[in-house]
């Protein structure tokens, strides 16, 4: 196991038992070893087996005892996706808080293949992901000056070739929440969602909006997973 999938083991414990001290103490031990001696001092105090260390981090919330989950969904840009090990390195020293997170919005970019998918659903860091927010978003359109009215375009983050690698794609199973709004999408992604094996266990999904639906495919919708979760 190399360097960097140590400090995702070591991580992943920690977010699994966030009660207990133990994996965060042989951490920081880890972190010590490996030259990281302040990081390693403000766990052991955190934990109450130090002293307070006399460099404390400025962002002490990223150490905070039992991690707490974040109250909100974290972003990530798609080309963060493009750079696996880089991604890695930066969730692990940077931002631990994300092995806890549950939901995850993907912006800046556009989804058209199965890579994204393939590099997001093997992260260490978000196993634990169950609420996936792939909406575009309403821009204002600053090109159309001279109408008499405000007028916005839509920024769309996944096409419909995106959506059936993502329906095909056997992460997809953990999906819980899904929200495609605002993507321009057309009838095939529709059908794409309704012959996907791996979309069960989806409680929630936001597909209406800023979409081109015609004809009974959006009844086929409401039939494969229910009125109650689509909106």
């Amino acid at each position: 196991m190399d360097l960097l999938a140590q400090h995702e083991a070591f991580l992943r414990a920690i977010f699994d038992a966030p009660d207990d001290d133990t994996p965060r103490l042989v951490y920081a031990d880890f972190l010590q070893e490996h030259g990281a001696e302040d990081r390693a001092a403000v766990i052991r105090w955190q934990c109450g087996r130090a002293e307070p260390p006399a460099n404390v981090p400025d962002f002490p919330e990223q150490y905070e005892r039992g991690f707490p989950k974040p109250q909100k969904a974290t972003e990530l840009s798609l080309d963060q996706l493009s750079d696996p090990t880089a991604l890695r390195w930066h969730l692990v020293e940077a931002r631990p808080v994300s092995f806890a997170v549950q939901e995850l919005r993907l912006r800046k970019g556009r989804i058209s293949s199965a890579e994204p998918f393939d590099v997001l659903f093997g992260l260490s860091a978000f196993v634990r992901v169950t609420e996936l927010d792939l909406s575009g978003e309403e821009v204002l359109d600053v090109a159309d000056t001279d109408a008499d009215f405000i007028k916005f375009r839509l920024v769309p983050v996944i096409t419909t070739a995106g959506v059936a690698v993502l329906a095909q794609h056997r992460g997809a199973r953990r999906i819980t929440a899904l929200d495609l709004r605002y993507n321009e999408l057309d009838n095939d992604a529709a059908r794409a969602l309704v012959r996907s094996p791996y979309l069960d266990n989806l409680k929630r999904l936001q597909l209406l909006e800023g979409n081109r639906f015609r004809g009974k495919v959006w009844q086929q919708v409401l039939e494969r997973f229910g009125e109650e979760v689509v909106g």
